[in-house]
Order: structure tokens, then C-alpha cells, then sequence
């Protein structure tokens, strides 16, 4: 997974598929970034995500709990729009489509 930081802002870039078989290597490389990182706030760009799991849902609950900050999640392709809305995430973060 890429990073960036920019003016106190982490930005995240996951790829391809979080579900159940890479959960802990995505939650491994967040708290990484989070660690490694002075920002006081993160984005996840979601462009290149093409699906997300219950167990990449929690990840990112986890991340937002850690940032004590709305967590902004933006770019997100319509199916993984829909998982973040059918789950009730857009009411818990800021997620919008590309």
C-alpha cells in the first residue's frame, strides 16, 4: 500500500481486494503508516480498491478510532460505495464516490 504525507494529512492508498485473507497485512501496514507519520489527519483514497470486506470495515473503524478524527474516505467506486453504505459506515465517515 502506497502513502503519502502533505501538509498534516496521511493519505492511504489500498488496492485490489481487503477482506478476511489480507486484513491483518492491511492493519499492519495502516498502524505503520499511522506510526511512522506526524499527521493530524488521514484520507483513505479508495480508487483503486475494487472490494472491501467486514474485516477491511473493521481495520478502517480501528484507524478512525486511533485518529480520534472523522476519517475521510474518498474516491470509492460505486460497489464499494455501496458497502460502506449498506453497512452504515457513511454515517460513521466521511465517504464519497469517484
Amino acid at each position: 500500500m502506497e502513502t503519502t504525507t502533505k501538509d498534516g494529512v496521511l493519505t492511504l492508498y489500498p488496492e485490489g481486494h481487503v477482506d478476511s485473507n489480507n486484513a491483518k497485512k492491511f492493519d499492519a501496514e495502516v498502524m505503520e503508516a499511522m506510526g511512522a507519520s506526524s499527521a493530524t489527519s488521514v484520507v483513505v483514497d479508495v480508487k483503486d480498491l475494487d472490494y472491501i470486506s467486514s474485516a477491511g470495515l473493521r481495520v478502517l473503524m480501528k484507524l478512525m478510532k486511533r485518529t480520534k478524527s472523522t476519517l475521510q474516505v474518498i474516491n470509492a467506486n460505486p460497489t464499494v460505495y455501496e458497502v460502506f453504505e449498506v453497512t452504515g459506515f457513511t454515517d460513521l465517515m466521511d465517504v464519497s464516490q469517484a
